[in-house]
């Protein structure tokens, strides 16, 4: 599985990664950030500058640009919601990879470096496949982890928005699917992505949703089969 950005979502103003990191190679570099700790997981709250080996879900031909994401770091088993070969979302289990792991384990034991009191950190992370570390000893492991994870603290300069970590009935999964709204919120939430993925400037949610799915095709006249896929996704997203 390749790692996926996945857009800001609702009033949630950090992007997501999402993806199975066992055989992939990514890099983050982060001017400021902050950790927080949940069940299974660290997650990085950070202003990403830079990324590598990361593409968008979303128009995964559009670069990655400068902004807040929220990276997971996870220390057991977790589960990303996707599609089965039948359309329905399920749930699947994935273990972290063996540096995930051990990085994991590393901010567990310096979590005064990680989490310095009062500040941020901001540095770069590059994550290693399984198959440079599967014959590493621990000791091996730990120097890798400590050579690739470069942090430094810093003093918080208030760009980062508050961020609240998800927790086992948090509206938004992986799949991104808006569970427990209303109509009229699944209204808003369309029109939201449809002003987000619009080319033009201009376009807000108090225009009519008539107005901005005919710009969407207007901007795409040649593009039927993307439109389908497109306006499909964004109805089962918004059930």
């Amino acid at each position: 599985m390749v790692v996926k950005y996945l857009d800001p979502w609702k009033d949630d103003l950090y992007g997501k990664l999402r993806g199975d990191k066992t055989d992939a190679y990514l890099k983050i570099t982060f001017d400021e950030a902050q950790v927080h700790k949940t069940d299974d997981a660290y997650i990085l709250a950070a202003f990403v500058t830079a990324y590598q080996g990361v593409v968008r879900n979303f128009k995964p031909e559009n670069p990655l640009t400068p902004g807040l994401c929220a990276v997971p770091i996870y220390g057991q088993e977790y589960e990303i919601r996707q599609k089965d070969k039948d359309g329905n979302w399920t749930g699947v289990k994935y273990q972290p990879s063996k540096f995930e792991k051990a990085l994991y384990e590393n901010i567990q034991t310096h979590e005064s470096l990680w989490i310095p009191e009062g500040q941020g950190i901001k540095g770069e992370i590059t994550f290693m496949p399984d198959g440079m570390c599967a014959n590493m000893d621990a000791p091996t492991l730990d120097g890798l982890v400590a050579a690739n994870s470069q942090t430094n603290p810093v003093p918080l300069t208030g760009k980062l928005p508050a961020f609240t970590p998800p927790s086992g009935n948090a509206q938004r999964k992986s799949s991104g699917k808006s569970y427990g709204l209303s109509p009229d919120e699944r209204i808003i939430f369309i029109k939201k992505q449809l002003c987000n993925d619009l080319a033009s400037s201009g376009f807000t949610t108090e225009n009519s949703l008539p107005l901005l799915i005919q710009q969407m095709i207007n901007e795409h006249p040649m593009d039927n089969d993307l439109l389908t896929i497109y306006f499909d996704t964004i109805t089962a997203c918004a059930r």
